[in-house]
């Protein structure tokens, strides 16, 4: 679409043809002021120059009309399309203890399977910006919140069993995801925290840190994972007759405690999700997929570009003919 920005300037091509009109009108008169005829080609044979001698008054006009649109401001709006999509803050908060390298989500265990599940869920996530803490005896930021996702899949990736001590810090996790969360001004923040087991390490309850996160606004979606009963657990130790290292099996049984997560997810508005395989699991993160959508409405905008240096360069260039041809080729001489 073409518009003009200031298209009160249109007034001065008046000017010009009040001009044209004038000059014909004292053409008729014959009081003009020029030493031969600007408008008639007729008559008697004449020289090329007195043929084209109305050439610079034409150009002059010509420049005028085309400096009249140029201040115009003639403009090219291109109209962007406008949608509405969604988008919230996620801070995925992963337990990297030691029974996370359970095998009851044969055959790989559940600290395999859930960065498998969780990356499979970033992915999805297009509109979001993703953040995530992995914890043990203690929580460590892996990935600050960020719209790249490839980063925040290949971080997740490279996360391991053990990697932040072998305990349960759910009080820190979620208090490492509030601070993460607190400076967003996303309308919607949320906390996906996956743990098999019981906070016994950390200075800060869970049930506090989940008021820290009610009072920021911040939704908990707790997933306990792991099969009730008991569990066979790989332990890496060196054989004291060879020296190698082996892996042997022992069996643990699960110490979830759900009501102290279902209590998290109700204080801060969440859900609490049993997952006791991996099917269940892809289930639970697909179903709080569709739970998190906040429509954000995209602002209408346009392109604009500015189309009057072209009538501006038209003006110019006929202004200089003009010029350059009334003080060369048609130069008046006195009689």
């Amino acid at each position: 679409m073409i518009r003009l920005a200031t298209p009160a300037f249109l007034a001065l091509a008046l000017l010009v043809v009040a001009r044209v009109a004038f000059l014909l009108g004292d053409r008729r008169r014959h009081i003009g002021a020029f030493g031969f005829s600007s408008f008639s080609l007729l008559g008697t044979r004449r020289s090329m120059r007195a043929a084209l001698s109305w050439l610079p008054f034409v150009l002059e006009c010509f420049a005028l009309l085309a400096l009249s649109v140029a201040l115009a401001r003639p403009q090219r709006v291109t109209r962007m399309t406008t949608s509405d999509r969604y988008g919230i803050d996620i801070v995925v908060c992963l337990d990297a203890s030691g029974s996370m390298a359970a095998e009851d989500f044969r055959p790989r265990n559940r600290f395999t399977v859930a960065k498998e599940l969780i990356g499979d869920f970033i992915h999805r996530r297009q509109n979001d910006r993703i953040g995530i803490v992995t914890f043990g005896v203690r929580a460590a930021t892996r990935v600050p919140i960020t719209f790249d996702r490839d980063i925040a899949g290949s971080m997740l990736a490279k996360a391991e069993v053990g990697e932040n001590g072998d305990g349960t810090a759910i009080g820190h996790a979620i208090a490492t995801a509030v601070n993460r969360l607190r400076t967003s001004k996303s309308r919607s923040r949320v906390i996906i925290l996956v743990t098999d087991g019981v906070n016994n390490s950390g200075s800060i309850d869970p049930l506090v840190a989940a008021q820290l996160a009610a009072r920021n606004r911040v939704r908990i979606y707790t997933i306990g994972v792991g099969s009730e009963g008991p569990v066979p657990l790989p332990i890496k130790r060196q054989n004291p007759y060879t020296g190698e290292i082996e892996t042997i099996y022992t069996t643990i049984r699960g110490e979830l405690d759900e009501q102290s997560l279902a209590a998290i997810a109700q204080i801060t508005g969440g859900e609490f999700f049993r997952a006791a395989n991996a099917r269940t699991m892809s289930n639970v993160l697909q179903r709080i997929d569709g739970l998190e959508k906040t429509r954000l409405t995209a602002p209408k905008s346009e392109k604009i570009e500015e189309l009057y240096p072209y009538p501006l360069s038209l003006a110019l260039a006929a202004l200089a003919l003009a010029l350059l041809g009334g003080e060369t080729v048609w130069q008046k001489v006195p009689a």
